[in-house]
């Protein structure tokens, strides 16, 4: 099933393909885990979108968008918990269906 993020869809061969970068003992459970990183990937793009953030490939986009956002501290402790934050916060205001953000337990259990 596809996944739409403030009405851009996530094909589900978009999901399949990123599925290989999620190595987990089920299925259910890999796919789980690629629709949770594309959903954040296209949630970053479309802030880069709208403040601006041009040039390169889209994770160049990202990270000149994390850089501008959270600042430049890729060693620091607390990088993966500010942009893990800061996901939540672009999350809270955005549309998604086609996936239960709210019942990952369910999906993980499996």
């Amino acid at each position: 099933m596809p996944i739409t993020v403030n009405g851009v869809e996530i094909t589900a061969a978009a999901i399949r393909a990123e599925m290989q970068h999620h190595p987990a003992p089920s299925r259910e459970i890999a796919e789980y885990a690629a629709k949770l990183a594309l959903v954040a990937k296209e949630l970053l793009l479309q802030e880069a979108n709208r403040l601006g953030i041009a040039g390169g490939d889209g994770e160049e986009r990202i990270a000149k968008l994390i850089e501008r956002e959270l600042g430049n501290s890729e060693d620091k402790p607390g990088q993966p918990r500010a942009v893990s934050q800061y996901l939540a916060k672009l999350l809270g205001r955005a549309t998604i269906d086609g996936i239960d953000l709210l019942d990952a337990d369910a999906s993980l259990a499996r």
